[in-house]
């Protein structure tokens, strides 16, 4: 077996949000780092189909990597910056209340943290990688050091009074996407394709924002094409560093480390906490599985039909509508927000949707074209017994490793604020007056959350407040995993604050020689 003879201070699998974000700030402690990544290194600026459209394709399907560009083809496979690369860079704070659910509400689980305890940390992320926002002042979505905010869409504007008529707010959507040249990086141009790469890097990744910078400290090393295979712990009880199956060659191989970190992204973290065997005593680990669920109102806005062709994509969604359920009265716990907007040319299947043939039909959807918007709620899910990760043994990926299998059911409130969020979808909109197209009737899971519970008692959760395992000491598990509950908003902002927590956590007891 090939093997590194280097013991690093931490070893970190996975290389996004949270392995990025920690290593940088690692690394500028001085703390000597290793990400281990699965991916190849990407080229963000020319590696990607980020400009093309669907009809330079035979089968009108946009590749997402450019001919002979590997990555992003796997879960196991996604390359330095992970899932930062292809984000959509939504950036919330989460509130107290979303810590404190259960003892506010009764339902859900608290957080062994609260909001102050995150607080200098969302500040920090903000200040390191731009954040586009506005001030609103609303209890529970809290400000932050916002860059100034992208203009509202015509869409947006109509939507916002529809809204306003039923005494609902439409408020900016806040971004990782910068809206002025800051640090090196240039403003977004709007190219409307977010989620394919961002060419210029006015999107943050942690590839270029974090990693890049951070290699100038002579403290990080990237290992690429690394498919993290198990974490070793010793007789001891203490995890010495991982091996891995090199994605292209095979080839087996062995990382040293005095600290280990799994961040591989939630469900795929959880499965190799599996094929290792370890952080499980409560037996707790793969239970709880909490995806957020988005339902989806798709219509046109009649004040939009007909009107000039125009490049108005932006960065996808310009506006936000937010938590507003709480103080009202409700037949379930927790709610829900709403994204919107993602009118774009890549984008055109509700055609089909439309009637009429020939000319006629032609020209209902030229009419049309402008004036499609896709309303995307989002609910936050209760944890259930009947929601959970395992591995399948029966099915295993090139690299011989079990398939992470999801297990997810929908609950009584989870169904409740999915009938409710969707009735509300459509009341906007119609208040804004639009044609409705379709109204999707099953919730869909999104942002993948827990399997890795934290919390203050080791009999019930995996990891502890600081995201450290309470069995074995020096393995830390930092990505959406750790979430006790889910609340309605977009979690990566809060896994880079915790991240960046982490690392002050992992620095203090490296220095104290306590891990």
């Amino acid at each position: 077996m090939a093997q590194s003879v280097k013991i690093y201070d931490v070893v970190i699998v996975g290389s996004g949000a949270a392995g990025g974000t920690l290593a940088a700030h690692l690394a500028r402690k001085g703390v000597d780092v290793a990400v281990v990544e699965g991916g190849p290194k990407i080229n963000t600026r020319t590696d990607f189909n980020t400009h093309a459209m669907p009809w330079e394709f035979a089968n009108r399907q946009i590749p997402r990597m450019k001919p002979g560009k590997q990555g992003m083809a796997s879960e196991r496979a996604r390359g330095l910056g992970g899932k930062t690369l292809t984000w959509n860079a939504v950036a919330w704070r989460q509130s107290h209340r979303d810590f404190k659910g259960k003892s506010i509400e009764g339902a859900g689980e608290d957080w062994p943290i609260d909001y102050p305890d995150l607080a200098p940390y969302y500040e920090k992320i903000e200040r390191e990688v731009g954040v586009c926002g506005n001030y609103d002042n609303l209890p529970d979505l809290p400000d932050g050091v916002f860059l100034p905010p992208v203009p509202f869409k015509c869409s947006d504007r109509l939507i916002a009074k529809g809204a306003k008529k039923l005494g609902l707010k439409i408020i900016h959507v806040r971004k990782s996407t910068l809206s002025r040249n800051q640090f090196g990086r240039p403003a977004c141009h709007f190219c409307g394709n977010c989620m394919a790469g961002c060419d210029v890097v006015a999107k943050y990744n942690s590839y270029d924002c974090h990693m890049l910078p951070a290699l100038k400290t002579g403290k990080l090393e990237l290992i690429p094409n690394a498919v993290v295979r198990h974490v070793v712990v010793n007789g001891e009880n203490r995890a010495t560093g991982v091996r891995y199956v090199h994605r292209e060659t095979k080839q087996e191989g062995e990382v040293l480390g005095r600290t280990v970190v799994v961040s591989c992204a939630c469900v795929q973290s959880v499965a190799l906490l599996q094929m290792s065997n370890i952080a499980n005593s409560s037996g707790q680990l793969g239970k709880h599985f909490i995806p957020h669920f988005t339902g989806g109102v798709e219509a046109f806005l009649d004040g939009l039909k007909g009107t000039p062709l125009k490049n108005d994509e932006g960065f996808l969604d310009h506006a936000y509508l937010p938590s507003f359920m709480h103080e009202r009265k409700r037949d379930y716990a927790r709610s829900f927000g709403a994204q919107f907007g993602y009118q774009n040319r890549r984008s055109i299947g509700w055609a089909r949707e439309i009637k009429g043939m020939g000319a006629d039909y032609k020209q209902a959807v030229k009419d049309r074209y402008p004036a499609f918007v896709v309303f995307s709620p989002y609910g936050e899910m209760l944890p259930n017994a009947h929601s959970y990760i395992d591995l399948d043994h029966n099915r295993k990926d090139e690299f011989g490793l079990p398939s992470a299998r999801r297990h997810l059911a929908w609950g009584p409130n989870d169904k409740l604020i999915f009938n409710d969020m969707q009735k509300w979808a459509a009341e906007i909109l119609r208040s804004a007056g639009a044609e409705i197209l379709k109204i999707h009737d099953d919730p869909r899971p999104n942002h993948e959350l827990g399997g890795a519970r934290m919390g203050s008692d080791p009999r019930t959760s995996v990891v502890d407040a600081q995201c450290r395992a309470h069995d074995v000491p020096n393995l830390y598990v930092i990505d959406g995993s750790v979430f006790p509950s889910a609340s309605e908003k977009n979690p990566t902002h809060t896994i880079m604050a915790l991240a960046a927590r982490a690392a002050d956590d992992i620095a203090r007891r490296l220095q104290r020689r306590e891990i």
